[in-house]
């Protein structure tokens, strides 16, 4: 008996107000890492102890302290003998998130005594800064594993599966801060001529184009796609990129923004069909060719287009079919075979 009452402490679970409460406080932690990765890109970064490293690791102690929070809440509810068993289903990750990030933060102070204040792609490549996008990883997916831990094959409403799609929008956001050299809304390479430049942007092409197209397949394999899904992601990461520049340029957001509605459009129209379906693979070809159509047709109409037609329309279609291949690996097993 005391097996079993153990066993079920150690699955303690928690409410959606608690994993939005985490969310909220993951959001303040990102909020400062775009803010102070748009100093290191001004050169307003002269030493560790500046108004936007307050932001980000003010943002981290509160994040630290809600799940220390939780985890007392449950210890004293289950009453459970031992605070590793009162750690909720998906958090444990978290705690581990949770002293990374503390031992990167230390090491990142060091580092910035000893060798000085990195800039752009050096601070993105600092062993210290890594440490923390780990921890910060580590904690932010705590309630997309927690929420995933739920009964499969259920259709949750958008505001159900809120906290769930902020983890994952937050996680695949910090991966696009960390490769915001190849984020191709903020490039110039179109207007570079030789092998090699062509090549870099394509290359940026197909790593933006993961960026946006596999946060909608993580939650396809486990849920249906609630509405406003696909506009929430494009949204959350164009805007949240734009800050890297000072919303210099917002082009990207009006691109994602047009392109995230058609995509909640179409997969409005089977939403209800499983998502091995060939249609949910045909909506992930047709997202590439709605983004990177509209972008070059902005450059051509607004900017400059050096490209000839076979260099973006083969982008495009390259693009297009790196997703749909994602989709095809990433879609859930069918019993259906004809699928």
């Amino acid at each position: 008996m005391s097996v079993q009452i153990e066993a079920s402490r150690a699955r303690v679970t928690t409410t959606t107000s608690k994993h939005s409460i985490t969310m909220i406080m993951g959001m303040w932690l990102i909020i400062g890492l775009f803010i102070d990765g748009f100093a290191h890109n001004h050169g307003a970064v002269e030493t560790f102890f500046t108004p936007w490293h307050a932001i980000l690791y003010s943002g981290y102690l509160a994040c630290a302290v809600w799940i220390f929070m939780m985890i007392r809440s449950n210890k004293i509810r289950t009453q459970s003998t031992s605070w590793f068993s009162a750690i909720p289903v998906g958090y444990k990750l978290g705690v581990a998130g949770v002293i990374l990030f503390f031992v990167g933060g230390l090491g990142d102070m060091y580092w910035h005594t000893v060798f000085g204040i990195e800039k752009n792609i050096e601070a993105l490549l600092s062993p210290t800064h890594l440490l923390l996008l780990s921890g910060a990883l580590m904690i932010l997916t705590s309630p997309y594993r927690a929420i995933s831990a739920a009964e499969k094959g259920t259709a949750p409403t958008f505001r159900q599966l809120l906290p769930a799609l902020t983890s994952i929008g937050l996680t695949f956001t910090v991966f696009a801060f960390f490769l915001m050299y190849a984020w191709s809304f903020r490039q110039n390479l179109w207007m570079a001529r030789g092998e090699d430049a062509i090549g870099r942007a394509v290359v940026d092409f197909l790593i933006t184009t993961m960026i946006l197209v596999i946060p909608l397949m993580f939650v396809l394999r486990r849920w249906k796609l609630p509405f406003g899904t696909v506009t929430f992601f494009f949204l959350f990461e164009s805007i949240f990129l734009a800050v890297l520049d000072g919303f210099r340029d917002t082009s990207s957001i009006i691109i994602l923004l047009i392109s995230g509605v058609i995509g909640d459009l179409l997969f409005r129209e089977f939403k209800d069909r499983d998502a091995a379906n060939w249609r949910y693979k045909a909506v992930f070809f047709v997202l590439p060719v709605l983004i990177w159509g509209l972008y070059f047709a902005h450059l051509k109409l607004f900017e400059t287009l050096n490209w000839s037609p076979e260099l973006w329309s083969g982008s495009i279609f390259l693009c297009a079919l790196s997703s749909l291949g994602l989709s095809i690996l990433a879609a859930p097993v069918s019993s259906d075979s004809s699928k």
